[in-house]
């Protein structure tokens, strides 16, 4: 997957010029456990870098891309990459408020609505090609979960109906077609009609489901029938997916959840004690917490690297010694997220330590500070094993994901301090709620909130919601805050 090329890294001070975005300056060290410096990240180096990527004449994104954003117009797009970007410019416009951002997002929103979307049997069909002619085979869960991250995320900034409308489509026949109402969990993928194709079930049909849409679309809604669903799936991977012995979390399964392949992918481990952890602070069950922190221990034990920094990419279920020890890009952002998550709930200065290193060498190594974005995999020690920045399977998610959350878990879980959103709704008479909560620690709330630019009071500080004045794209600032 990545590989980032070594560039001496220098310590960034910042400065808020005009707008609330810093500017990243050079000096020894990165101050990664500064908030201003994920969102500097974001805005300064990531997202640039995805502009190039827009396909003007045919819609959507280019998603076959080089080292210094040449894109290779010939190959298919794929509808979990288009999706994946949408979300990294909705989540540079929440960071930064600039509305180029949310016309780049919704440019591939019209592109997956028209192109992506099976609009004869529903859900997402897994790419088109040169001339936007989808393919007709079977549904791979994985694709219909991420095909659903554009949409929520652009729903939960502008509360665009029709974006809701192809997450819950898709949502309602991941119900009521791909879950197994016998032994629970939802099948890897379903025929090109949701018809069942296979009993068996992989982690990307389970977990994936959570971080790519489910827990975005219970935040916006609120709905306690999704929260039904996010329960019934999170006892279901508590229940069978975490090895009672070693704690790992696997990778394929029978139906009867049987495991079926040895080879672990530590991101995925990682991933999944960051969803537990998340599943724990919207419900207060503790056997999510016990689950969390049972799958935090082990990775921690075996799968990081106490010479260079940073976290593994795979090993062996009967044998965490046999590690694979190169490092991937969207492991370390799992690490990451689950490390602050475990700080924010222990106070224990270790987990902070590794999100620390971890951080460190992901400036030092992982970011291309020339080209922009950031590598796919290295060698142990940093050095770049391939150079490409875009392919069927890493685009702007999990790099721009790394540094929304980073921003929002350092200012509010770690530091104590505010955070700023943006938002950009569109209500057709007042009155209407919109929640704006991306984080399910209940001791967050809404601090203070102006519409274009005015003070707004009308606000449930704890329930997360803003009630909402008719009128088009409001542009809506929100400053969260730990309540006292």
């Amino acid at each position: 997957m990545i590989n980032p090329a070594r560039r001496i890294f220098t310590l960034l001070t910042f400065i808020v010029i005009f707008s609330a975005v810093p500017t990243i300056h050079a000096s020894t060290q990165a101050d990664v456990n500064a908030p201003a410096y994920w969102q500097s990240q974001a805005i300064n180096n990531l997202i640039p870098f995805w502009e190039k990527t827009i396909d003007k004449d045919n819609g959507g994104f280019f998603t076959d891309v080089e080292e210094d954003g040449t894109v290779s117009p010939s190959s298919n797009k794929y509808t979990r990459m288009n999706s994946r970007i949408v979300y990294g410019f909705c989540a540079a416009y929440m960071l930064s408020g600039d509305d180029k951002y949310l016309e780049f997002a919704k440019h591939g929103m019209d592109f997956l609505g028209q192109y992506c979307f099976d609009k004869e049997n529903g859900g997402w069909h897994t790419n088109v090609d040169e001339s936007n002619e989808p393919d007709s085979g079977n549904k791979n869960l994985f694709d219909e979960t991420y095909g659903s991250l554009g949409p929520v995320f652009y729903y939960l900034v502008t509360r665009d109906k029709d974006a809701f409308s192809y997450v819950k489509k898709t949502h309602e026949l991941m119900q009521t077609k791909a879950w197994d109402k016998e032994y629970g969990g939802y099948y890897a993928s379903v025929g090109n009609g949701w018809e069942i194709v296979t009993t068996n079930k992989s982690f990307n049909s389970q977990i994936d489901t959570f971080t790519a849409y489910l827990l975005y679309y219970y935040m916006a809604t609120k709905d306690p029938a999704i929260l039904a669903d996010l329960k019934a799936a999170a006892n279901a991977d508590a229940a069978h997916m975490v090895d009672p012995k070693t704690s790992s979390v696997g990778e394929t399964f029978s139906q009867d959840w049987t495991r079926t392949e040895s080879n672990l992918w530590v991101g995925h481990n990682l991933k999944t004690g960051w969803i537990m952890m998340r599943m724990y602070n919207l419900t207060g069950d503790k056997k999510y917490l016990e689950t969390a922190q049972k799958i935090a221990a082990a990775q921690m034990k075996y799968m990081w690297d106490n010479k260079y920094g940073g976290w593994y990419f795979r090993f062996l279920a009967d044998d965490p010694k046999s590690y694979e020890d190169q490092k991937d890009w969207w492991t370390q952002e799992e690490g990451n997220m689950l490390m602050l998550n475990m700080f924010n709930n222990t106070r224990d200065n270790k987990y902070l330590d590794k999100f620390v290193k971890c951080a460190q060498f992901w400036d030092k190594n992982f970011l291309d500070k020339k080209n922009g974005e950031c590598y796919a995999e290295l060698t142990r020690d940093g050095k770049p094993m391939s150079r490409k920045k875009a392919d069927s399977y890493k685009s702007a998610y999990h790099s721009m994901e790394q540094c929304l959350f980073s921003y929002l878990y350092l200012s509010l879980y770690v530091n104590k301090t505010e955070a700023t959103l943006y938002f950009n709704p569109s209500a057709d008479s007042s009155g209407e709620k919109m929640y704006v909560s991306l984080l399910e620690d209940k001791s967050v709330v809404i601090k203070s909130v102006d519409i274009d630019g005015k003070d707004w009071k009308d606000f449930s500080a704890e329930d997360g919601y803003i009630t909402l004045p008719a009128g088009k794209k409001m542009k809506v600032k929100v400053i969260y805050m730990v309540k006292k």
